[in-house]
């Protein structure tokens, strides 16, 4: 049979995708420490005191899931974990756009700052959870070179998708992309 064979290979373009995403959103707040201090902040959901460590919890928790992501470790606790912070990104973005607060930054990637919250993002979000649970449901290739393949394939896919996003984004005028 020739899908549980692929299936794996899917695992790994997911890992590879997600990984990929998770490592650049780490690394970029853990380069501007206080501009994610600030978006965490406009969030209103944590309190003050804890603004600080939560901001440098999140950040090393992306950068060391997505980085376990890529390097096929650990997937079954690498896809749980990645699902758990989309699963919160999802609940922090709904309750402030419940609050009717879309103004905010969502905070998604480096470069995206003027992404706001949307409805759209939500769905995105709520979308990766899942799929960050592939790798750990179907395994890895057995064979390193296919499974590194296939994870830098994933990350290569996840670029192409961010650079297609940008260029719609930039091809459509200033009061399309606010509506």
């Amino acid at each position: 049979m020739i899908a549980p064979a692929i299936l794996p290979l899917g695992g790994a373009l997911m890992a590879g995708g997600i990984g990929m995403l998770l490592l650049v959103a780490g690394l970029a707040k853990l380069r501007d420490h206080d501009g994610f201090l600030t978006t965490l902040a406009a969030y209103r959901l944590v309190p003050d005191s804890l603004l600080d460590s939560a901001a440098w919890a999140l950040a090393i928790a992306e950068t060391g899931v997505g980085a376990a992501l890529l390097a096929g470790v650990a997937p079954l606790w690498a896809g749980i974990g990645a699902a758990l912070l989309f699963v919160l990104f999802v609940l922090a973005m709904a309750i402030n756009l419940l609050r009717g607060r879309a103004d905010l930054s969502c905070g998604c990637l480096p470069g995206m700052e003027s992404a706001r919250l949307s409805w759209g993002a939500v769905a995105r979000s709520t979308l990766l959870a899942p799929a960050a649970l592939l790798p750990a449901l179907t395994g890895l290739p057995t064979s390193l070179l296919l499974r590194y393949q296939a994870l830098a394939a994933g990350a290569c896919l996840l670029a192409l998708i961010l650079a297609l996003s940008h260029l719609i984004s930039a091809a459509r005028g200033p009061e399309e992309q606010s509506a």
